[in-house]
């Protein structure tokens, strides 16, 4: 080895060996969204020159020492000619003042989303406001983003050295890997954590009808999950985006329809729980009947409470059998059934024009169909 080693990096220096300054520049294909530069330690008042869509991260040191927009830039090391060759040759001719350069594209690129597996969400509107739903959602849509490192957000710069890692080339399909494996689960999070907000005010039923403003609402918090990689999004749209439609749902969907007539949602449970209860002795009291229509041992036991009072009252008023005996199972049944068809009978009916503005507004909500409102609208105005 001679006393002035060439660093073997030097090869990939114009004429094969470091020049006094050098002229660096983007010199890779346009499909590769960021490359490391493979001249290395070049000397100081070295020129960067970064092209209208691209952005270069100076690394000096180990570390992002400047993040260099579109333009010519003159930058400086410690890297000098002649002297450093003889301060490296106890290094082996390798430098111990390193700079290095990556060149990032900031072209923008489209990158499809789409549920893997359903998100989970709690329809809390369908609940009547008491308990949340279990609601399945799936859906897909697309971004538009494009890489802007920030030179004043270290949390970016660090993750995009993380990103990087020992990699010399990152392409779009690394772009495509990384939404598939880490943005994929906070979008998800994103959007179920959104309806599920929602669905305290509103229905969300009607939201594959809404897509356009339900994503314009998600995209500021998007934007802050994209920042975090060191992208910017451009754009977001969905292509789809649907619920699910279950046994449970459409149990819970009878039964706001039903409160509109009851006069509330608790009275329509008590109603339903009892008449099950009736039709089902042995499925284990109204605990069990609650249980059985989805609301889980926890909510069972809830409505079975609220339909406490109207079980009890039929309980009182059961006759007793021959000589003080209670009368056997069916005629038990059978007793219980026709002073549950008179409370039904004797039940007040409900205001007409209240009865027909909450089925508007369900139908504007995506609850119930036109058919369905045109039923009841006719059944409504044949009692008037």
């Amino acid at each position: 080895m001679g006393l002035f080693h060439k660093n073997p990096s030097e090869a990939n220096f114009a004429g094969g060996s470091k020049n006094v300054m050098e002229s660096i520049q983007r010199e890779h294909d346009t499909g590769t969204l960021i490359y490391l530069d493979p001249r290395s330690d070049f000397n100081t008042n070295s020129v960067i020159t970064v092209a209208p869509n691209e952005q270069a991260i100076f690394i000096k040191n180990g570390e992002i020492y400047g993040v260099l927009p579109p333009g010519r830039h003159e930058v400086k090391t410690e890297n000098y000619p002649i002297l450093s060759r003889i301060r490296n040759m106890l290094s082996g001719g390798i430098s111990t003042f390193t700079c290095q350069v990556y060149h990032v594209s900031t072209s923008e690129q489209n990158i499809g989303w789409g549920t893997a597996s359903a998100i989970e969400i709690q329809d809390f509107f369908l609940g009547g406001g008491i308990i949340g739903v279990p609601t399945l959602i799936r859906g897909s849509g697309e971004f538009r983003v494009c890489f802007n490192i920030r030179e004043d957000d270290s949390a970016a710069s660090t993750l995009f050295l993380r990103l990087m890692g020992d990699k010399s080339i990152y392409t779009v399909d690394d772009l495509a890997m990384l939404f598939r494996a880490q943005l994929s689960q906070k979008i998800s999070k994103v959007v179920g954590k959104t309806l599920e907000s929602r669905s305290k005010r509103e229905s969300i039923n009607a939201i594959s009808s809404q897509l356009e403003d339900f994503a314009t609402e998600l995209t500021p918090s998007f934007k802050e999950v994209f920042t975090e990689y060191g992208l910017e999004l451009v754009n977001f749209s969905f292509h789809n985006l649907t619920i699910e439609e279950t046994e449970v749902r459409q149990k819970y969907l009878d039964r706001l329809i039903g409160s509109v007539h009851a006069g509330g949602y608790n009275i329509a449970v008590q109603q339903e729980l009892a008449k099950d209860a009736v039709n089902n002795p042995g499925a284990g009291g109204l605990a069990g009947a609650g249980a059985g229509l989805g609301m889980g041992l926890a909510a069972g036991g809830a409505f079975a409470s609220m339909g406490a009072s109207v079980f009890a009252q039929q309980q009182q008023q059961q006759p007793m059998g021959f000589a003080g005996q209670q009368p056997n199972p069916m005629q038990q049944q059978m007793q219980m059934q026709q002073q549950q068809m008179q409370q039904q009978t004797a039940a007040p009916q409900a205001d007409p024009m209240e009865v027909l503005t909450k089925m508007k507004q369900m139908l504007d909500a995506g609850l119930i169909t036109q058919q369905q409102y045109d039923a009841k609208v006719a059944e409504v105005m044949s009692r008037m």
